[in-house]
Order: structure tokens, then sequence, then C-alpha cells
């Protein structure tokens, strides 16, 4: 095979369409979407937008490429009512796949009561919830093991599994360990010994690859998981499996 990242069959459980100002001035939209699941063998994309207040463009990006997205509806706790019935239309009109937090961007803590109604909602149309990981003092690990707690009923995806801090990565997979109905997605999270540890310790359905586009390149992402000392069969699982079976897809 000429491209060496594409052996495996991916979904790529966490990225982003949209453009991001300062201090990121990055953006991804569906062309370079559909180039880079092509070029790395990628199924499907678990799709983000690229804040809060852009939904719609997820909407028109899920309409044009209905057999390659899964959408996520973005929602910000400190909204409130708004953003909860709006939250509600998506999932109920829309048919969006899941529920994207992001307390860091958008200064609210994961445990706050403030998160409780979403959960309510994602919980009435049995929809994941996958929340940002890894920056104190909004997405810590113990916070979403706290929601997980409240929840325990609700699947929740810690994205980044920690993200770049060593503590906080193995808050994660301590949190996981002690409640399972969280999972870990492993994009960002520069330690590759820690996907297999986390593959062996808190399960082998529970830790799926997630590149996080526009933010890091997919060879990136994906030479991590290939050096973090699983075999074939175990790849497969984080690569496609896990988020297939988590996603409900087969």
């Amino acid at each position: 095979m000429s491209n060496p990242f594409a052996q495996f069959k991916k979904i790529d459980a966490h990225s982003h369409i949209g453009a991001f100002g300062s201090p990121f001035n990055v953006n991804f939209d569906t062309k370079m979407l559909a180039e880079q699941m092509q070029e790395y063998n990628i199924e499907k994309t678990i799709l983000c937008p690229a804040a809060a207040c852009l939904n719609a463009e997820l909407l028109e990006a899920y309409r044009q490429m209905p057999d390659k997205i899964i959408p996520l509806y973005w929602v910000n706790a400190n909204l409130g009512q708004p953003a909860y019935d709006d939250l509600e239309h998506y999932l109920r009109d829309y048919d969006f796949a899941g529920v994207k937090m992001q307390p860091l961007f958008d200064g609210f803590t994961a445990d706050s009561p403030m998160v409780d109604p979403i959960m309510e909602i994602a919980r009435k149309y049995t929809k994941p919830v996958f929340i940002h990981c890894g920056h104190p003092p909004f997405s810590l690990p113990w916070q979403i093991g706290l929601l997980a707690e409240r929840h325990p009923d609700i699947p929740i995806v810690m994205i980044h599994m920690g993200h770049g801090h060593g503590v906080y990565i193995e808050g994660s997979i301590n949190m996981a360990k002690k409640y399972d109905n969280l999972f870990l997605e492993v994009s960002g999270m520069p330690m590759g010994c820690q996907i297999k540890n986390a593959y062996n310790c808190v399960g082998s359905n529970r830790v799926m690859f997630g590149i996080d586009s526009p933010f890091h390149h997919p060879s990136v992402e994906i030479q991590r998981v290939l050096s973090c000392g699983l075999n074939d069969s175990q790849l497969e699982d984080v690569f496609y499996n896990n988020a297939c079976a988590f996603m409900k897809l087969k």
C-alpha cells in the first residue's frame, strides 16, 4: 500500500468543520474533509462545528456528506434554556448523533449543575455526550468523573483523554476505570504508551482514535496509535471497531 497511514480502516471520533480565528487561525471545509478521509482510509468522521454558535454550518456539511459525517451538536451550557431547546431541536429534527461540550472554550465546569439538563436531553434521545478533557479549571478528568457518576446510564467520551498533561492523562484513565460509562478518545494526547495502557486496563472496547482536525495532522495521530504497542487486531479496535460499536453503526 502506497500510503502506510491508510493501512487500517478508520472512524475519526473527533474533528471539526469551519474556521477558527485567533489564536489558531485555521479552517477545515468539506472538500478538505473528503480528501482527508479518502487519503487516510477514514470511513466516517464524528464531526463538530467550530463553535457552539455554528451548528448550522455543521448541518450544512452533514447535508453535503450524509454518508460520511456523524454530526455532534456543540452546546454551551452557559446559555441556559435557549441552548437546551436548540439542542433538542437538532437531536429530534435533524437526527444529530450526539452532544459535544467544550467547557474550556465556553467557560463552565464539566460537572456544573447547568450541564444536567443537557444530560437529560441526551438521555431522552439516547445520545452519547462528548466532552473536551484536559484543561483547568473547567475540563479536568475528575470533573467529568463526577458528571459520569451523576448520570451513570449516559455514555460519555472524554475527548483527548487528558490532552497534553501526564497527570490529567492518568486521571482520565483512572476515572474511566472507576466509571463504566466513560470512554476515551485519544486525539492530541501525546503519550502513545497510554493508549495501550488504557486499552488494557480500562477496556478493549473503550478507546477510540481521533484526529481533531484542523488542529492536528492525520499522519501524526495515526502514527501515535500505530506505535503504541498494540497488535493488529487491537489496533483495528482503536481505529474502527470501538467507535463503530459506540455509535451503533452496525
